[in-house]
């Protein structure tokens, strides 16, 4: 289990750190737009598309890492007054709710992928862009939030046998 934990990690970063240059990359998109668009009157087509895809991206991609870093809400308020055993238990339930949800995301961006692949959907902006690659960013993230809510349950459950 510490191995595909170490290698979940891996993954997890590196979306993360891909997330962060797509960052990047849309505020360089949107200042080009904005710098044709104002100083020479000639504003991209492609822009606004792209950067749509970009933020699917920067929102989903990141997610399974800050799952593990602990960047998601938690009301501390009633978290940290709970002792060990206890804070054990809660990380199991919300875990097992968040892990019940994600599957629920990942079955119907499942579907929402296999759709675009069969129908061959494509965007209908200017671009054209074939749907179902833009869609598989939602069905990686949901698998990597997922698999990050089974391993939380496992290390809770264990810590929980441990203090026994």
């Amino acid at each position: 289990m510490r191995k595909f934990d170490k290698a979940l990690e891996k993954v997890e970063k590196f979306f993360a750190e891909l997330a962060g240059w797509i960052v990047i990359l849309m505020m360089l998109t949107v200042s080009y737009d904005v710098i044709a668009r104002y100083c020479f009157g000639a504003p991209t087509k492609w822009s606004l598309e792209v950067n749509e895809y970009f933020l699917l991206a920067v929102v989903y991609l990141p997610g399974a890492w800050a799952l593990r870093v602990g960047g998601h809400v938690r009301v501390d308020v009633f978290y940290s007054k709970l002792s060990g055993r206890a804070r054990y238990k809660m990380d199991i339930f919300t875990s097992l709710l968040g892990f019940i949800f994600t599957l629920i995301l990942v079955i119907e961006s499942a579907k929402f992928v296999y759709d675009g692949y069969i129908t061959k959907a494509r965007s209908e902006t200017y671009l054209e862009v074939l749907q179902w690659p833009i869609r598989t960013i939602m069905l990686v993230g949901a698998i990597l939030v997922m698999l990050e809510f089974l391993l939380i349950i496992y290390r809770n459950y264990r810590l929980l046998k441990e203090n026994a």
